[in-house]
């Protein structure tokens, strides 16, 4: 992966504070908090149960036993 020159790197970290920064309220909770948590956590389980395995497939296993 190309890396970014500095412009390019300050404006993306610039993006990323203003991003974060709408988020934020005096409310405690906003209502996209609600529907966040699961999909952050079914965003994790689908990368620990199928891209882990299936990539350890592809890298590893495929290539130990292809002449098998």
């Amino acid at each position: 992966m190309p890396k970014l020159t500095s412009p390019l790197r300050n404006l993306a970290l610039l993006a990323m504070l203003v991003v974060v920064a709408g988020g934020c309220d005096k409310d405690a909770a906003q209502p996209w908090h609600y529907w966040v948590a699961p999909v952050i956590m079914l965003g994790a389980l689908f990368l620990v149960f199928v891209v882990l395995p299936l990539q350890y497939y592809m890298k590893v296993w495929r290539l130990k036993h292809r002449g098998r």
